[in-house]
């Protein structure tokens, strides 16, 4: 296992301490900054001086610049620098410069958002979006959620809201911004009151309309990948509804995670979404070269 080439100017003792508020995001990660892995040995995250996760071979020139958006499982939690499925894809198509925008906690409302920053800035000719179950809690303000930012890590970081989708009675989308501070979240029970299974879904499908719309009309190809299957309906209502998702999930087991210590994919897990995103990431890059915008 290699370390990043560049050292960070401060190391961390656990992930979330990489955050720092953002006023669109929510928050986001800190330039220059490391994080050991508690659960492996010699195994030394670092983030890059523009603030995403170090991607081996990524400032080389290249044609295309191909950005994967999502969660911890694209930011590569537990994984080195070279075993994220990002680094292993740079590392097998060094014609494209692949663009780690993973950060742990993020949905796809925060996905977009940051889509939407890298689009105004000119910075990207394509984009990938991971997806996995969990996001649809993500996407609302659900109290299953809300109830993990009280932790005082959130309190002691100075991040103080997360970005949310509400839908109106067109079922179009506004973006709210609910204080995550909420100690009461912790002691009521909300269940009678949440949203059925549908409901928390449609909010997500809706939002990945809007991603969709938003590439489409900056040009922009755009692909919608799985990363778990931990809930075969949601799955199913998305690949439904988008029919060009591509399912490329691994197993919730010790094979292909961390398990038991941690949940999140390994290194063999990574290999395989690589291998599955080969072809994708190739698509993506004739379509650009095409000049032929999804």
């Amino acid at each position: 296992m290699t370390l990043a080439s560049h050292m960070p100017r401060k190391i961390v003792s656990k992930p979330r301490l990489l955050f720092r508020p953002d006023a669109v995001l929510g928050w986001r990660l800190t330039p220059n900054h490391g994080v050991r892995v508690g659960f492996r040995n010699g195994i030394l995250q670092t983030i890059n001086p523009e603030g995403w996760r170090h991607v081996p071979g990524s400032d080389q020139p290249s044609r295309h610049r191909l950005a994967f958006y999502g969660c911890s499982y694209t930011y590569g939690t537990g994984l080195a620098d070279d075993e994220t499925y990002t680094a292993l894809l740079q590392r097998d198509l060094p014609g494209v410069r692949i663009l780690n925008r993973g950060i742990g906690g993020h949905g796809t409302v925060q996905n977009l958002l940051q889509l939407r920053r890298d689009i105004a800035a000119g910075e990207i000719d394509a984009a990938v979006f991971a997806i996995i179950c969990d996001h649809r809690f993500r996407n609302i303000a659900h109290p299953q959620r809300m109830r993990q930012y009280l932790s005082r890590d959130w309190y002691t970081l100075g991040v103080e809201h997360v970005p949310v989708a509400k839908l109106d009675a067109r079922g179009q989308v506004q973006i709210i911004y609910p204080p995550i501070w909420q100690p009461a979240l912790g002691n009521v029970n909300f269940d009678t009151f949440l949203p059925d299974e549908y409901m928390i879904t449609t909010a997500t499908l809706v939002v990945l309309e809007l991603v969709q719309n938003t590439a489409k009309a900056a040009g922009l190809p755009l692909a919608f990948v799985l990363l778990d299957a931990l809930d075969a309906d949601f799955n199913t209502a998305i690949c439904n509804r988008f029919p060009e998702t591509r399912d490329i999930s691994t197993p919730h087991d010790p094979a292909h995670r961390f398990l038991p210590r941690d949940i999140h994919p390994n290194m063999l897990a990574n290999q395989l979404y690589a291998q599955r995103l080969a072809p994708v990431v190739t698509q993506l890059c004739d379509t650009v070269t095409n000049g032929r915008g999804l």
